[in-house]
This record gives C-alpha cells, sequence and structure tokens, in this order.
C-alpha cells in the first residue's frame, strides 16, 4: 500500500544518524523482525488536516479577480475611496499578532 504526501521528497536524509552504523552491521535476522515495525506510519488528526488544508488552499486563486474588477471600476470611475484610518488600523492590528522576539 501507498500513499503521497505532498512536500515530502524520497530523497535520503544530509547525514544519516549516528546508530545507523550499529543498524548497517545487524545480521538479517536481528533486522527482521525491526523492520515491520520501521514499516508502519502513523499520521496525526493534526497531519491530516494540514493536508487537507494544503489541497484547499491550492485550489484558491492568488487574485481575487472579482474584486480587483471591482476596485479597478472603481478607480476608472473616481469612487474608489481611501480610508487612512481603515488601513492605520490594519497595519496596527497585523504588528500587534507579530511576536514580540524577531526571532521566534
Amino acid at each position: 500500500m501507498s500513499g503521497k504526501i505532498s512536500g515530502v521528497s524520497n530523497s535520503p536524509p544530509a547525514s544519516a544518524p549516528s546508530s545507523a552504523g550499529a543498524r548497517a552491521a545487524a545480521t538479517p535476522s536481528q533486522t527482521s523482525g525491526a523492520s515491520s515495525a520501521a514499516d508502519s506510519v502513523q499520521i496525526t488528526d493534526t497531519a491530516s488536516h494540514l493536508v487537507n488544508l494544503e489541497q484547499a488552499l491550492s485550489e484558491v486563486p492568488v487574485v481575487n479577480q472579482g474584486k480587483v474588477a471591482v476596485i479597478s471600476e472603481a478607480l476608472a470611475a473616481g469612487t474608489y475611496e481611501i480610508s487612512p484610518d481603515r488601513i492605520a488600523n490594519q497595519l496596527l492590528q497585523f504588528e500587534r499578532q507579530l511576536p514580540d522576539d524577531p526571532t521566534e
């Protein structure tokens, strides 16, 4: 049974764990019991939810063409109003959501 998880490559890790040498030195009879445990993967509910969200987001267009058309028409007609207070409030709200420590 095979399943594909997007965003994950089949390439080996850049460096093998330090215990890899010990596993490589083991005889086939010693590794046969351990291989069945290494062959199973359990995906948490959170991971499954994230995969579903990623798929849903990939279907959403980057640009909302309907909104762009409405704003373009308002600009062309000279009826588009800019609200400095609204812009300032949204900028402040965004900044409040940022972590205090920029390294976080």
